[in-house]
């Protein structure tokens, strides 16, 4: 009786999404990509990234960031004055210089760095926000330690671009796989199918609750998480969670 209600519970797991939905973003390694927004950047190394309901945050030695964006009725220096001012909530006045302007990747971009005063020291706050097309804006805010600006950050503001159609129809979700044990697979070679790039047989056997030790049985169930189709969007908006409206007098979507 216990191993059919295993079996049913393992059924019932079947095609369950693992880590990010496609729709809101995937991150892979050291890179954050929309296959919906074809947005695609990258973290420098050791910076870790976490994907929030709407924002990308990244975090790191030698400072913080966000990543978010969307609709704005306005110019880049508007758009970069709406986020000091949703960062700061009218809480702190800033001396915020006025942007220069430059182009990433073929995007029209702005950026700036305003000196904040804290109980910690001072501390640079950057605002770099790129014109994705001619209603939307996106934009990176970075707190980094008093003059380092955006310097820490420079190699991933300096990533982001426009991935292209066969780039985004490639993101696929992780998905949970229930496959049957079969004479002569090892877990060396099971976990070979997870779709990650590293620590493959640690994932497998944490998924699984084995031991380093534990030897497979034929006829045993066991999960895999490997890359499976992607389920129709139930939302009209292909913008996902970053096409919320900015407006350089209104903080919401900002």
């Amino acid at each position: 009786m216990g191993m059919r209600n295993r079996d049913t519970f393992l059924s019932e797991l079947e095609g369950l999404y693992v880590d990010d939905d496609p729709a809101q973003g995937v991150i892979d390694g050291a890179s954050f990509t929309h296959p919906d927004l074809r947005i695609q950047f990258s973290v420098p190394p050791g910076y870790l990234m976490q994907n929030g309901t709407d924002a990308v945050t990244i975090s790191g030695s030698a400072g913080k960031a966000q990543f978010r964006g969307g609709r704005f009725q306005g110019s880049l220096d508007n758009a970069i004055l709406a986020a000091y001012q949703g960062l700061t909530e009218g809480q702190m006045r800033l001396n915020i210089p006025p942007p220069q302007h430059t182009t990433v990747n073929g995007m029209s971009a702005a950026y700036t760095t305003a000196r904040a005063n804290t109980d910690s020291g001072q501390v640079d706050v950057s605002v770099f926000a790129y014109q994705w097309d001619t209603t939307r804006i996106f934009y990176f805010v970075m707190l980094t330690p008093g003059g380092y600006g955006v310097q820490p950050f420079a190699p991933m503001v300096n990533s982001l671009r426009r991935i292209t159609p066969q780039e985004a129809s490639a993101i696929r979700p992780r998905i949970l796989h229930v496959v049957t044990v079969g004479p002569g697979d090892t877990v060396q070679a099971l976990a070979g199918r997870m779709a990650y790039r590293d620590w493959k047989v640690e994932r497998f056997l944490s998924l699984n609750g084995l031991a380093a030790n534990s030897r497979l049985v034929p006829g045993q169930k066991v999960k895999l998480v490997v890359y499976g189709p992607r389920r129709a969007s139930l939302l009209g908006n292909r913008g996902g969670r970053f096409s919320s409206t900015c407006h350089p007098r209104r903080r919401q979507g900002c």
